[in-house]
């Protein structure tokens, strides 16, 4: 158990995504604080943590407000004295639509949360990593910040994420901070079930354009995590990595006309 008396701390834990990593955290011995702006989620996901018996605070954050993301520092911090870990998952999404039907208030409302969130979370606890030296981040992005789909914010949003990631890998590479970032193919979260349930998207459409032809589960993001924050992965920052079922390579390849 390489992360065994670890503190992370996972922005919007309390469901999907987030939810498998911190369980995930715990899983291999590490305290994990739940930062999210829905409570009751979070707190679900807190007692699967104890139930693994390791300790957990949950925080009421909006990760786009530096305050509450200092109060949330604050907090974890008086809680666990450090931290070691941060996974900056918390992020929202916008309808797929031509950018000539998206209403312009995505573009402030997406951004505020998936970049300028990254983007504080990030500054206020890599202040205490570099003052320790010590210490691991972990964005989650997007598939969708390497292939083009029709989410006009959304995507190009996720692609400055990747450039953050890689700023901040280069700035914090000599103060013993690593850096990396995981872009998420199609998740096979309740939200996606739901679409399929109602007939809103379509599963064969879907993987018909996935190489390995299977949705990927937030455990398996989660395991992707786990590997970054440990030691195995001591030489890697800077780095994006798809967990994407092959999603990613697969365009080229049918527009060459084989299958």
């Amino acid at each position: 158990m390489e992360l065994k008396e670890k503190v992370a701390v996972v922005t919007g834990g309390g469901m999907g995504i987030g939810q498998a990593i911190a369980t995930a955290l715990a899983k291999e011995q590490a305290h994990v604080a739940i930062w999210d702006i829905n409570l009751e989620s979070a707190k679900e996901t807190a007692a699967e943590i104890e139930n693994l018996g390791q300790e957990t605070l949950v925080c009421e954050a909006d990760v786009s407000k530096a305050p509450a993301v200092d109060s949330a520092t604050d907090q974890t911090l008086e809680r666990f004295g450090h931290i070691d870990i941060l996974i900056n998952n918390a992020g929202i999404t916008h309808p797929a639509v031509s950018i000539l039907d998206l209403e312009l208030e995505f573009l402030d409302k997406v951004s505020d949360v998936d970049l300028k969130g990254v983007y504080i979370c990030s500054r206020r606890i890599g202040k205490e990593m570099v003052g320790r030296k010590s210490g691991v981040i972990v964005n989650i992005s997007s598939i969708t910040a390497l292939v083009p789909v029709p989410l006009a914010v959304y995507a190009p949003i996720k692609s400055a994420v990747i450039m953050l990631t890689r700023i901040l890998a280069r700035d914090w590479a000599q103060k013993g901070v690593r850096v990396n970032a995981i872009a998420p193919g199609y998740i096979l979260t309740p939200l996606l079930q739901g679409m399929f349930d109602k007939g809103l998207r379509n599963p064969d459409t879907i993987l018909s354009h996935i190489p390995m032809k299977k949705f990927i589960m937030p455990s398996d993001i989660a395991d992707a995590a786990i590997f970054l924050c440990s030691e195995k992965a001591r030489f890697i920052t800077g780095v994006t990595l798809p967990v994407d079922a092959g999603f990613s390579c697969e365009g080229g390849w049918k527009a060459y006309g084989y299958e």
